[in-house]
This record gives structure tokens, sequence and C-alpha cells, in this order.
């Protein structure tokens, strides 16, 4: 792969953070109007919390140094790795998984650099930053290697433990994730219930002495054995009480405590283990309450994964287009290089512009998240009773909208990030085809991205629901859509004509009697949703260029892509309108 700076080399991901961001919101609904860890560190001297910022300046420019750091790393460490750790696979022996040397080696590398905990609280000894820094994580992660980028946002689940665990939990699991003494895995998946939850079945006994015993089968286990000599910590649901959602719990159980009865050998992220896992009488500690493992703890931990997952899918993008560029300027047919064809200049071009479609979607994702889990959080350590909490405005308002933008972006950045190493093979032709080429890993790892963490069509179903009820009446979506598109400042023509279709969409998908053929075409609707509110993103970002010097070469990206999205789209609501 190509050996870069995958931060700072990378022309519109640095472009994006330095004038498309809006910081100073991000911050202060992060860090707090006081600035409230900064203020702990000085009159504590606590380390944790040294390197809190005081200010929107200083906290920006945190994030900026870690992600020269941290696209230096990945893009001179790990990517020349990546090959090497997919074709030597994982093993498993006498219950053991056997990871390349590279493997191991590469984490303890990570690990030193003290970027690894981006998401674990500073009161567990972690970074404490944001989710939209997150998601500028997982883009240069995944380009580098999706294995490994798993494996680390796997860790940052502690993130969960340090919200709503005991202080003794807080030190005993999420402070070692910090370290990297230990990593994460959620397991919630069941071999007859994958995304079913609500009827898991292994089981959770208390015990005299206050923890409990759990026994049952977890299947499809992301690093569930942990990493070499590094264990991991298991995210367990398991059932404490009767069927159904309430009567299920959230358990840390160590890894050393349950069998690993074998792995899955996959089509691709070959370094990534995917562990069947036993529980026979593992001992397990309760996380929170009982009966809130679905409802609370589950929904926190899948929510941030799907997050990470949807930035996964811009990064995979980027890998196959900087591969695909470098590749297409090289070689040469009929006497020039294949990147002045232009069927081959086409494919590069929609690489671009859905990978910034993407990236832009999913950094407003995480804006609105930003805007209020950390004050969400800060409710809750102040021991604010649930029925406040739900009350708050900020939290009700975004909170939400959260609820929405999370799925739609999970799906949208995956099925793309998909599609855009596909073409990758294309302007490869038949050498892409071949494992010579790194693109060829890249489509295979692109795939799980619309499978794992829920697959696109379970997020159709979640979202389709929530976007017709936020579009009636006075509904919070349709608030959101209607601000969005006001930033706008001159909206083209093509976005007027996909808000008309939406709007359309939206009446037509409601009067279907048929409830069959409705979810038939959800997706649809699923799709001209996603266009829209990535048109929108589009062009308001374009907008705020005007005096950059890459104002023209976005404005065409835009326009390309608002006509694709117009097309498209225009097919999806001919789908509607014949469901049968």
């Amino acid at each position: 792969m190509i050996a870069n700076n995958y931060f700072t080399d990378d022309e519109d991901l640095k472009l994006i953070f330095e004038h498309l961001i809006d910081w100073a919101s991000i911050v202060k609904s992060t860090e707090g109007e006081e600035f409230f860890e900064h203020e702990l560190y000085k009159k504590t001297n606590n380390p944790r919390y040294e390197m809190a910022p005081s200010s929107v300046e200083e906290a920006v420019e945190l994030y900026r140094s870690s992600l020269e750091s941290l696209g230096e790393f990945f893009g001179k460490d790990v990517s020349q790795l990546s090959s090497i750790m997919d074709r030597k696979h994982l093993r498993y022996e006498n219950g053991k998984v056997i990871f390349p040397d590279e493997t191991t080696s590469i984490y303890e590398k990570f690990r030193d650099t003290g970027l690894m905990p981006f998401s674990i609280s500073r009161e567990a000894g972690g970074l404490g930053l944001p989710g939209t820094i997150s998601a500028f994580y997982g883009m240069v992660m995944a380009r580098a290697d999706v294995s490994f980028c798993m494996t680390v946002a796997l860790l940052n689940l502690a993130q969960i433990v340090s919200r709503y665990g005991t202080e003794e939990q807080i030190e005993n699991f999420a402070a070692k994730a910090a370290t990297g003494e230990t990593l994460f895995a959620m397991s919630l998946t069941e071999p007859d219930f994958g995304s079913d939850l609500n009827n898991v079945r292994t089981t959770a006994v208390k015990m005299e002495d206050g923890h409990y015993r759990l026994n049952g089968t977890k299947r499809f286990i992301s690093q569930g054995c942990g990493l070499g000599p590094y264990p991991s910590s298991l995210l367990t649901l398991a059932r404490t009480g009767n069927g159904g959602a309430r009567g299920l719990s959230v358990f840390l159980v160590k890894s050393e405590d349950v069998t690993v009865a074998g792995i899955e050998t996959k089509m691709g992220i070959h370094a990534s283990p995917t562990c069947e896992i036993v529980y026979e009488n593992s001992y397990g500690e309760l996380l929170g309450q009982e009966g809130l493992g679905l409802t609370r703890y589950t929904t926190g931990m899948t929510n941030f994964m799907r997050l990470g997952s949807a930035a996964c899918g811009p990064g995979s993008a980027a890998g196959a287009y900087y591969e695909s560029l470098k590749y297409a300027e090289e070689r040469q047919q009929f006497g020039k290089s294949i990147v002045e064809i232009p069927a081959v200049a086409e494919m590069l071009h929609k690489i671009k512009r859905e990978m910034n479609a993407s990236r832009l979607l999913t950094f407003e994702t995480a804006r609105v998240v930003d805007m209020y889990q950390h004050h969400q959080i800060r409710l809750e350590k102040a021991n604010k009773e649930d029925r406040e909490i739900r009350k708050d405005e900020r939290v009700k308002k975004w909170g939400n909208l959260a609820t929405v933008l999370t799925p739609i972006s999970k799906y949208y950045c995956s099925e793309e990030g998909h599609k855009c190493a596909g073409l990758a093979i294309q302007i490869h032709g038949g050498a892409g085809y071949t494992e010579d080429y790194d693109v060829a890993r890249i489509y295979r790892d692109s795939r799980i991205n619309t499978i794992y963490e829920g697959t696109s069509q379970i997020h159709v179903r979640i979202a389709v629901g929530a976007i017709v009820a936020g579009m009636s009446g006075e509904g919070n979506f349709k608030k959101y859509l209607e601000s969005i598109k006001a930033e706008v400042e001159s909206p083209s023509k093509y976005l007027n004509e996909q808000s008309q279709i939406f709007e359309d969409a939206i009446a037509k998908f409601k009067s279907i009697a048929d409830d069959q053929a409705k979810e038939r075409v959800a997706e649809n609707l699923m799709i001209i949703t996603s266009r829209y509110l990535c048109s929108m993103l589009y062009e308001k970002a374009t907008s705020k260029l005007k005096q950059n010097d890459q104002f023209d070469r976005w404005a065409k990206d835009c326009r390309a892509y608002l006509i694709d999205s117009t097309a498209i789209s225009k097919a999806c609501i001919y789908r509607i309108e014949n469901a049968v």
C-alpha cells in the first residue's frame, strides 16, 4: 500500500478538519462550557486529566496533533504490514488462537503511542476525545487495515464500563484497556439468534457472593480470544429474568474464564479473530443494573460500533481511491496512462465524490452524537434520575436525531464503501482480481461492513419507521432537515428536485396498504433519504469553501454527486410508486 501520512497527505480529509467542522460547538459540548476536566486537573493534579483542554483552541490543537500522529503510524507502519497479516491468517490450535507475529508487534507499538484509548474516558485513563474525532480515527485506521481497525475500535468499548461501571470495575476493566493490558469484545450473538437479541438464551445465575455464573454459547464474537498474551474482557448479554428484553443483563467476563471453541474461516478480515465462545459456569460481574442489558447498555455499545462502522466506509473508499489513482497513473495502455481514459477517470471521480459524501454524513452523525452524549454522561455521573435525564431538552432533541442518523450512516457508508472498492477492482482490470494488489484485500475486507453491527437490511428496518414518523407534522427529523437546507446558500436545482422527491416518497410510502409490499420497497426510501441528506451536506460544505483554493474542484465533485443522487432517487421513487 501507499506509505504516507494518512491524515496530512489526504487533501480532502485535512480540508474537512480545518474548514468544515464546527469545532466550537463540539468542543464545548464535549468538555462543557466550563471545561470541567481541565478545572478538575487544576484542583487535583490527577495525571489522568493532564491532557484535558482549557479552551476550544487548545482542544483543536490536541485533536490535530493526535490525528497527525495517527496518520503517520497507520500510513507508514500498519499499512505496510496489512498484506502480510492478511496472508498469514490466524490459526486455531488446542483451544488457542495463534496470531501472526506482526499483529502482536504492531499492537504493542501502537499501544506505546498513547493514541489507542481515544474514546475511553479520562476518568479511566483514556483520551476522552469526542465522537467526531473517533470518526476521523476510524477513517484513517480503516484505510490502512480493517482488521486492526476492528481490534482498536473494540478495545474502546471500555467506554461503556467507564460510563456505567463501579469504581472498581473502571479500574479493573476500563483502565486496563486504556493502557492496552486487555482488549474488549461484544459478546451478544448466539448460534440460533443473530440480530434477534430478545431471544438470547445464555443464562446468568447470581451466587451468594453477589457475582454471577454464566452458561451458554456465543458466535461471531470478534476479538473474543484477546490477542496473543493480551486477554479480552467480554461484554456479555445474558438472561437474568423472564423472556424478552427486560430479562437481559450485561456482564463483564474475562476471556480466560471461557472456552474458545473455534474461529471462523472468513472471506476477509483475515487478521481479526471471529470466535465461538462457550460459557461453562463462567464467572461474571454485572455491569450496571439487572434488566437493562438490552435497552440501555447494549444500545450504547451498538451505537458506538455502528458509528465506527460508518467511518470505515469512507476509510475503505480512501484506500480504494488512492491505490487506484496510483495504479491508473502508472499503467500504460494504448500509448498513454489509463487515468487519461474517460471511463477510468469517471470511475476514479465517482469513488472520490462518494468517499467525501460518506465522510460528510459520518461527521454530521458524529456531531449530533457529540451534541448530547457527553452532557448526558455528566448528568448520569451527577446521579440524576433516568426520568430527569430523558426529559432534558438537549438529550431529547439530539438523542432522538442520533437514533435516526446512526442507522442511516451505517447503512449508506458501508454500502457505498464496498461499491467504491468494487470500482477499484475494475480500474485495476485483471490485475485487480488477483492478490497481487491491495485492492483485492480492500474489497474483501469492506464487505463485512455491510453485515456486522447489524446488516444493511436491519438498519433499513430500524431507520425507515423513524424517518416517516419524524417527518410528520412538527417532527424532529423534519425540523432537522429544514435546518440543514437553510444553511445551503443557494440550493441547486438538483437539490430542490431531490427535496421534492423525498417529500413525495414519504407520502407514497405511507400510502402503501400492504405491509409486506411496504417492507419490500423500504430500502428505496432509505436510499432517497441518505442521498438527499448527503446532497445537502455536500452543498453546504461547498458553499463554505468559496474563499478556498479547492472550491472549484469541490463544486465540480458536488454537482456530479447531486446529478447521480437525483437520478438514483428518481429510480427509487418509481419503485415505491409501483410497490407490489
